[in-house]
């Protein structure tokens, strides 16, 4: 790292390259140089290089850079095989650089072998370094024991007495060495008995992390090194041709061995049309070639392989991408196959296979990443193809038989088994293809192709992956099978549904429309998997007529379902002609209150909702409950509006009526939303019912309100009714609030459940306690986890229910200390899933401090704060939370910090060599006077002392110039949380009046960082020294005392020195920079949460929406909403900790 804020970078040794370009020094003087002395000088290198003293290569290097450094001597730095060394001239310039030509032939090439012999040796001693990991540990997955660092010295040297591309084609073999150990490594060392494909694909596995991290660290290097296009290249012909070399080998044995031992013949026979057979030569017989079978195993071990390359060829995409900065996928119209493929750096033989011959010993400079491994496969084509279709049709036919054995007369309801979440694929960006939600996948399936479509969803990465026109046979393969087995599984389902309900329960037909819905889905997945615009494989895509068959089998099933439900109503429950004898004079049944009939009506539709919310995905299942009670109570309406009840017959129609209405208040809990949508239903368009909508609910409110104008109207006293008509119709009453047309006023749920249904919320809308008893029990009666109305729930009313659930639990009661584990452990991981939700909001600042605020006050979360960095103290859970943001804030910075003093440790090393070992006197007389090299023994300490300050001052201005920066990626939840605090902590006002309490603690958490060596290891990945410790440490008491703490007694001159250097370079910037940070969790606050009081009146549907959009997005966010939802669905908690407050908003 340079000088932050001029932008210039220290100058090494090894950049003095630079300075040695001829045609950068024009007309300079030249003085003469003896060649004697220049011969004298490199004997006496070679004689000491051949001498047994320890470090005289380290010793050589060191001195050779110097001279150049100070003396401006260029040494030449031409190929090894080069005659161009006869170049060297005996003329050395008067002034910065001194120039070796030569004059004489005969002197310059012995100058030349000299010079050769020199930096030969030098060569073999930087090379065996670069390869200490394959000489001295065999067995090691590491690339090198060398550090990143280290490994960058040694290049730079070798750069230094070498050519580029010389000196990458030396690098370019050890490392293609290294990976090649590495991968022979992880295959004779894999454990477990596998054989044959499973051992390869176990072996991969575990090695492509080795590989991930080798080449992690060599981008480090050679980023440091050479251009971005020459890393592409270096490894494109290092890693990636090798890794596909040694997987073409070891696909090619493992296809021998199973040769050898599962042998079976195939016959090719060409097919001819009928009608040019006459005018075609005879057949030929039928050609035999040897192939072998794969199983189903087998073949999932192939997918588990093409899973790994996959993954380990995105994930370096996107490596090579961050830290080299270039695209290195190329332009679409470029790619063909997995990657760019090359086909004249790849040796192909004619049967596709990877030749095996040594990697070429120069450097590509590529422009893409060029990793053709799914060569390799092309030897298994035939077999896959084949084999691909055997196994998708015995996998369909044992679960069709299996099926059919456990579906005797006796047994005819559907076995049914739970969808699995296909998340495991991920190689080809699951999420750009499956936009599926949970709430629009179907729960349970038919056991049956539950299992077949296990083994479709096993082989798709295999079939996603054959895109190269050579491999296309094995797509077509999947593509046929899997039409063969769906449409095997549409006619088993079609027969099925048949049956319902002649032989088969009711139960089964919500099964049989899952499992299609489920089925359709997966092939609208695969549809998109498989379609591919930019290669020759778009023609080898899934179909859409079993798409479309499956469609109009689920709108099949649906109509017939919803259908068979409402006759079922009317056929048999609703025909109860005793008990509708309105015009009998006798009392029903003696007194009983209201009819059988109406009763089971209600007991079926409780039945059929389970039925749905078991397995029918959840907004489907609302429709299909929706369209069964609407159409049911229309019928009811009918009857009720025609009928003439006797005087002793009006008490039970009352109740009739008054009991179909309160059952289907219960069932509106199901069907709606939204309050908005159980107390002003609106009708939907014609549009959007043609496009799928549901018009239900607005239905159901209409029959409501005419059941209760029938009842009214049949069963009020006669003096009554026409006294409020007399009096209307001299009156009229006006509406107070005016409604849309088409949003009828609910008067019927007023009359239900006065106290919750008041006039004013059946007007205005529920509002306070009403709204969130409403919300709240939307949301436990809602067939999925809602999570845009949990979401809306959590935040309504500045987050009331999060604080009455906190106020009730035992972390605010007295008696919580008699908690129990369990109990303290369900509560702590709810205090988790909270404070992670809110902290992704970054819409509602104020919501994550408004829903804590009486845990905060209760516990004194305040003063934790202000200790944040103490790590020794045991704090609340919530406090762990706020570490964990404020440690992956501050660990970038510490891991570059680090970093710095490594690099420094690696140049500084090599110069301290001159200290460790003496020069030899014979090399110090030799040196030739004119180029005037002053030794550095006399300058050695005084030169330390001033560069330990320079590079704590580099990295003090690295840490003020990020701290904006550190400030920034706190989550504004999380900042306006300290902004609190900040206020309840007066008596800190003094410590805090320059910073604030944020920065406070992220200084705190560097501070403490810099003295944790165990932590600092382990967040870098690499191992401190005593220096790097030390620095380290200096780095944190001159931080200390820049914020005014000071621990020791004496003060440290260096930490004096070091803020001294940092404010003439620039007067008072550090407080600048720390007032720019403390704006940033200040003003920024108050800006975006100055209006965010009221959540219920600010948070429209589209707010939530975005708002539900960004949690999702963050890692983990959907499953804390989840887990929050079933906590308050379940009362999970704890029953003597969040169940009073639960039971008190359910009641």
């Amino acid at each position: 790292m340079g000088d932050s804020w001029t932008g210039e970078h220290p100058r090494r040794p090894s950049e003095c390259l630079q300075w040695f370009n001829l045609r950068t020094y024009n007309g300079v003087q030249r003085v003469t140089t003896g060649h004697q002395e220049l011969i004298d000088f490199f004997r006496a290198l070679q004689h000491y290089l051949r001498s047994e003293d320890e470090g005289k290569e380290e010793v050589t290097l060191q001195l050779i850079l110097n001279l150049s450094a100070q003396c401006g001597v260029c040494f030449p730095c031409t190929p090894s095989s080069s005659s161009s060394f006869s170049s060297l001239h005996p003329q050395l310039t008067a002034s910065s650089i001194n120039l070796i030509h030569t004059v004489r032939d005969d002197a310059s090439l012995e100058i030349q072998e000299s010079w050769d012999d020199v930096r030969l040796q030098l060569r073999r001693h930087l090379l065996g370094r670069l390869s200490s990991s394959s000489r001295d540990h065999p067995g090691s997955r590491q690339i090198s024991n060398l550090s990143i660092p280290e490994r960058v010295r040694c290049l730079q040297q070798l750069l230094f007495l070498y050519p580029k591309s010389e000196v990458l084609a030396c690098y370019q073999g050890l490392r293609s060495q290294s990976v090649l150990d590495i991968m022979r490594s992880s295959l004779s060392s894999s454990s477990g008995g596998e054989t044959g494909f499973d051992r390869l694909a176990m072996s991969f596995r575990s090695v492509v992390p080795a590989l991930t991290q080798a080449l992690t660290e060599e981008l480090h290097v050679l980023s440091r090194i050479v251009e971005p296009h020459a890393i592409l290249g270096f490894l494109n012909a290092v890693c990636f041709t090798t890794v596909a070399r040694e997987l073409a080998s070891l696909v090619e044995t493992e296809c021998e061995t199973a040769l050898r031992d599962n042998p079976t013949f195939s016959s090719k026979i060409k097919k001819y049309s009928a009608k040019s057979r006459a005018s075609v030569a005879p057949m030929e017989p039928p050609v035999k070639n040897r192939s072998f079978s794969l199983t189903s195993h087998q073949l999932k071990a192939l997918t588990q392989l093409v899973c790994t390359l996959l993954g380990f060829e995105s994930k370096m995409k996107k490596l090579v991408t961050n830290m080299t900065f270039t695209d290195c996928t190329g332009d679409n119209t470029c790619v063909k196959g997995i990657l760019k493929k090359r086909g004249d750096n790849l040796d192909m033989a004619s049967d596709g296979k990877i030749s095996s011959a040594e990697p070429l010993l120069h450097t590509p400079e590529g422009h893409v990443l060029e990793f053709n491994w799914m060569s390799a496969f092309r030897v298994l084509v035939p077999h896959m193809e084949r084999c691909v279709k055997v196994a998708v049709d015995d996998v369909c036919a044992k679960s069709l038989q299996q099926e059919e054995v456990l579906h005797s007369p006796g047994h005819t309801s559907v076995t049914l088994s739970r969808t699995t979440e296909h998340t495991s694929i991920t190689h080809v960006k699951e999420d750009s293809f499956y936009t599926r939600s949970k709430r629009e996948t179907p729960k349970m399936i038919a056991k049956f192709c539950g299992a077949i479509m296990a083994e479709l969803d096993a082989l798709l990465p295999l079939a996603v992956a054959c895109r190269d026109s050579s491999l296309l046979e094995v797509r077509s393969s999947f593509v046929e099978a899997c039409g063969r087995a769906a449409f095997a599984m549409l006619g088993r389902l079609q027969e099925r549904a048949l049956e319902v309900p002649s032989s088969a329960p009711l139960k089964n037909l919500p099964a049989l429309l899952a499992t299609c819905i489920y089925v359709h889905q997966r092939l609208e997945h695969y549809h998109a998997r498989l379609k591919d615009l930019n290669t020759a494989a778009a023609k080898v895509s899934l179909t859409l007529l079993p798409i479309q068959k499956y469609q109009e089998t689920v709108n099949a099933l649906k109509e017939q379902l919803s259908h068979y439900c409402i006759q079922v109503c009317f056929m048999c429950i609703l025909q109860d002609a005793e008990s509708h004898n309105w015009a009998d004079s006798k009392p029903f049944y003696e007194g009983e209150r209201f009819s059988f009939s109406v009763q089971m009506w209600f007991y079926f539709l409780c039945g059929l909702r389970s039925d749905l919310w078991a397995v029918l995905p959840a907004q489907l299942a609302k429709e299909v409950l929706g369209q069964v009670v609407a159409e049911t109570l229309q019928w009811l309406v009918q009857r009720y509006a025609r009928a003439h009840p006797s005087y002793k017959r009006h008490l039970q129609i009352r109740c009739d009526i008054t009991a179909v209405l309160m059952y289907v208040e219960q069932l509106m809990w199901s069907l709606c939303e939204s309050p908005e949508d159980l107390v002003h239903p609106k009708s939907s368009s014609t549009c959007v019912i043609i496009a799928g909508g549901s018009d239900w609910p607005y239905q159901i409110h209409s029959l409501c309100e005419q059941l209760l104008t029938v009842l009214v109207i049949v069963t009020a006293p006669l003096p009554l009714l026409y006294s409020f008509s007399r009096t209307f119709m001299i009156n009229p009453v006006k509406e107070s609030v005016p409604h849309q047309p088409n949003s009828p006023v609910v008067h019927w749920l007023n009359a239900i459940n006065p106290d919750l249904f008041t006039e004013q919320a059946i007007q205005d809308g529920p509002k306070s306690q009403a709204a969130l008893a409403c919300q709240l029990r939307l949301l436990t009666s809602d067939p999925g986890s809602n999570l845009r109305l949990l979401l809306r729930m959590l935040l309504y009313r500045d987050c009331h229910l999060p604080r009455v659930l906190l106020q009730n639990s035992y972390f605010c009661q007295e008696s919580g200390l008699g908690t129990s584990t369990e109990n303290c452990k369900a509560g702590d991981n709810f205090i988790v899933a909270l404070f992670n939700l809110f902290s992704c909001l970054n819409n509602v600042p104020k919501a994550l401090t408004q829903a804590f605020q009486p845990y905060l006050e209760r516990v004194h979360i305040w003063e934790y704060l202000y200790t944040l960095a103490d790590t020794t103290q045991t704090v609340p859970v919530v406090i762990s939370c706020v570490r964990a943001i404020i440690t992956k804030a501050t660990n970038s910075i510490l891991v570059h910090l680090v970093s710095m003093v490594m690099d420094w440790q690696a140049t500084q090393e090599p110069s301290g060599a001159l200290f460790k070992w003496n020069i030899p006197e014979s090399v110090l007389a030799k040196i030739p006077k004119e180029w005037n090299y002053m030794p550095l023994e006399a300058q050695g300490k005084e030169t330390a002392t001033e560069s330990i300050i320079s590079q704590v001052t580099q990295a003090m201005s690295f840490i003020f110039t990020n701290l904006p920066f550190a400030v920034a990626s706190v989550p504004l939840p999380v900042r306006f949380l300290f902004q609190e605090a900040e206020v309840h902590l007066s008596q800190h006002s003094l410590q805090l009046h320059l910073v604030g309490l944020l920065l406070w603690a992220i200084l705190g958490y560097l501070i403490q960082g810099l003295e944790d060596v165990d932590t600092l290891e382990q967040i870098s990945g690499l191992a401190l020294d005593r220096g790097a410790k030390d620095r380290l440490s200096l780095l944190a008491e001159c931080l200390q005392a820049s914020i005014g703490i000071q621990h020791k007694d004496v003060p440290n001159p260096t930490v004096h020195k070091v803020l001294q250097v940092l404010e003439e370079k620039r007067a008072k910037w550090t407080t600048i920079q720390l007032q720019k940070a403390r704006k940033l969790c200040s003003d920024s606050v108050f800006e975006q949460g100055k209006g965010s009081g009221d959540a219920a009146a600010e948070l429209t549907e589209q707010k939530i929406g975005l708002m539900l959009l960004e949690v999702c997005h963050k890692a983990g966010g959907s499953d804390y909403l989840r887990q929050i939802y079933h906590i308050i669905q379940g009362n999970e908690v704890g029953k003597h900790s969040l169940s009073p407050a639960i039971r008190w908003l359910l009641a």
